[in-house]
C-alpha cells in the first residue's frame, strides 16, 4: 500500500472512529421525547417506505398505510423504529382520536420537504396539537398556527 492510500485509509477510519463515538455520545446525552412526539414520528417513516414500494406514491388514505404497515413482517417495521402494535401507532394518546392525515405529493422524498404535514391530532390537548411533517420533524403547535398548517383540517 502506498503512503498516500494508507494515510487515505487511517483518515477515513478516523473520521468513522469520530462519527460512531459522536452518535454514541449523542444517544447518552439525548432527552426523553414526550411519548406523543415518539409516538408520532413512527409515522413519516412508516409512509416514507410506503413511497418507497410503491413508486413514490404517496398512500392515498391512513388506512392504506395502515394496512401496509400490517403486511410487514416484525423485523422490517423494527428496522425502522416500529415495535409495538401497528394499529395503535395511528391513534393520539393524548386525545384517543386517529391521527388526521395529508397525503404528500406524489414522488416527494421523506425527509425532504421540510414543513409539508402529513398526520397531525384531531383534537389536542389544552388548545395545541402534534402534528408530524414529511421530513419526520414532529412538533406540537397552538391552534393558529395549526390553521396554518393544515387549513382543510376537519
Amino acid at each position: 500500500m502506498s503512503r498516500t492510500s494508507l494515510r487515505g485509509f487511517v483518515l477515513l477510519w478516523l473520521v468513522g472512529c469520530a462519527a460512531l463515538c459522536a452518535a454514541a455520545g449523542c444517544q447518552s446525552g439525548r432527552k426523553e421525547l414526550p411519548i406523543e412526539e415518539a409516538h408520532l414520528s413512527q409515522l413519516p417513516r412508516l409512509y416514507g417506505k410506503y413511497q418507497s414500494r410503491n413508486k413514490g406514491q404517496p398512500p392515498p388514505t391512513a388506512e392504506a398505510l395502515k394496512k401496509f404497515a400490517q403486511s410487514m413482517p416484525a423485523d422490517e417495521l423494527k428496522g425502522i423504529g416500529i415495535t409495538g402494535p401497528v394499529d395503535s401507532l395511528f391513534v393520539s394518546t393524548r386525545d384517543g382520536e386517529p391521527f388526521g392525515y395529508k397525503p404528500g405529493k406524489a414522488g416527494a422524498i421523506p425527509g425532504m420537504g421540510g414543513e409539508t404535514v402529513l398526520f397531525y391530532e384531531k383534537a389536542g390537548k389544552g388548545g395545541k396539537r402534534y402534528v408530524g411533517y414529511v421530513s419526520g420533524k414532529v412538533e406540537e403547535v397552538d391552534d393558529a398556527r395549526f390553521k396554518e398548517l393544515v387549513p382543510d383540517a376537519k
